[in-house]
């Protein structure tokens, strides 16, 4: 059996551990290394509270004890003993890792995976964990999706005997220059009618190479427009903030995710709106998991004066207060959409709002993610997501595992479309309080 620390000692007697002899000069594959040992230092000195190397050795041991019980293997890895070395604590897990690759012929890169992930685990905090290159690239398409080739509509279908339209058109796209708006009906594409067609068919139909040409017969307010409507195809990019006017000049201003370009896209909507004439706004925060706190810093200053947004907890106590920089838009009526799983940079934005007086909250009770990560990407394309602070609204509420509670609860109706005020029964309360607050501000 191994020793694990590059003398080998085959003990016969014992029936526990591996009986399979590493050379002292294996090593691991130069990536792997970088990643395992990148990942084990940044859970050592980041993680908000402190981790133990035991705890960390016994992750990876867990985990590769799993492989090999995976693999059929009936012999398990001894128990590593941590030392004050973070280079011989890393040594051990390496020499772990190459007797799994040894018994299962697994690839040792997957293993390193493994291993890394027990470690991860190990701290027992659900929101720290480790990517692969693969989910990592799945991680990062959710909060940035990439450019496709298209003219930059969102669309619904209308069901038996009725024809696609417009749900939203992309902000400078070709069929916001084209001057196709929400709610168009595209009663044929390429010559070929949308009736009773589903979604799928009419996006393949509108999607196509860059710099072709696609035809839409358009119907506008029950009226035909005349002739055809050619737009040519480009890469756009697939929003992350969607927007509209609703009826008494109230914008409202869908966020899917806080991803690294919602700032700007918030802007466009935003500016859109003012211009339009906006008196009062709906942020929809609901289904919005989160995404980068910086995102949600930008877009809660656009309603927030000089009033704290958030403080920051890090490991050992250290706190920072982050405080609006007095840019501002002139304040209007404002409600804000949250549900169960409006979570962390939402949150963030929810409570900011909320506690310094901006915005009424309507719907349900929030996830109740206080907790920050930061995420790292590795040499080989993976990644590891460690959480390293909490986080407390303006009014110091910590919000962890207990969510924000509305100011008006309205729970979501059966069927709901979000956006659309005749089927939102949330969205519809949270107008009927901006109705009663311009109407308050006239008298």
């Amino acid at each position: 059996m191994p020793t694990f620390l590059g003398r080998l000692a085959l003990v016969a007697s014992l029936a526990i551990g591996l009986c399979t002899v590493v050379s002292a000069a294996a090593t691991l594959p130069a990536t792997a290394n970088v990643d395992l040992h990148e990942s084990y230092t940044l859970l050592m000195t980041t993680y908000y509270s402190k981790v133990a190397p035991q705890t960390l050795l016994d992750g990876a041991r867990a985990a590769l004890n799993a492989q090999l019980r995976k693999h059929g293997a009936k012999s398990q890895l001894p128990a590593m003993r941590a030392g004050s070395d973070s280079e011989q604590n890393l040594n051990q897990i390496d020499h772990a890792i190459l007797a799994a690759g040894s018994e299962t012929h697994e690839s040792i890169v997957a293993l390193t995976y493994a291993a890394i992930e027990g470690m991860a685990t190990s701290v027992h905090d659900r929101w720290t964990t480790f990517f692969t290159p693969k989910e990592y690239a799945a991680f990062n398409e959710a909060l940035d999706p990439k450019d496709i080739s298209g003219i930059g509509v969102l669309i619904q279908p209308g069901g038996k005997g009725k024809y696609i339209s417009a749900f939203y058109v992309v902000p400078r796209t070709p069929a916001d220059r084209a001057g196709i708006k929400s709610g168009d009906v595209f009663l044929s594409v390429d010559g070929k009618s949308t009736e009773g067609m589903k979604s799928e068919q009419a996006v393949s139909l509108l999607r196509g190479a860059p710099h072709t040409v696609v035809h839409l017969q358009v119907e506008r307010d029950g009226k035909p427009l005349p002739g055809p409507i050619a737009i040519t195809r480009s890469e756009v990019q697939p929003p992350t903030v969607i927007y509209k006017m609703l009826p008494q000049s109230i914008g409202y201003i869908y966020i899917l995710a806080f991803g690294k370009d919602t700032p700007a896209e918030f802007d466009v909507a935003l500016n859109r709106l003012q211009d339009a004439g906006a008196r009062a706004y709906v942020l929809d925060l609901r289904n919005d998991g989160g995404g980068y706190v910086n995102s949600a810093l930008d877009i809660s200053a656009k309603f927030i004066q000089t009033a704290p947004i958030v403080t920051i907890e890090e490991r050992g106590a250290h706190a920072t207060t982050i405080n609006a920089d007095n840019e501002a838009i002139p304040p209007k009526p404002m409600t804000i959409l949250v549900n169960a799983y409006t979570a962390s940079a939402s949150e963030i934005t929810a409570g900011a709002l909320q506690d310094d007086g901006v915005a009424s909250l309507v719907g349900e009770k929030t996830f109740g993610k206080g907790v920050m990560q930061t995420l790292t990407p590795l040499p080989d394309g993976s990644a590891i997501k460690i959480t390293t602070a909490h986080y407390l609204t303006p009014n110091h509420k910590d919000i962890n595992l207990k969510g924000i509670e509305p100011n008006v609860v309205v729970a979501e109706n059966k069927d709901a479309r979000f956006g659309e005020i005749r089927y939102d029964a949330q969205l519809q309360a949270a107008v009927a309080l901006l109705e009663k607050k311009i109407a308050d501000s006239k008298s």
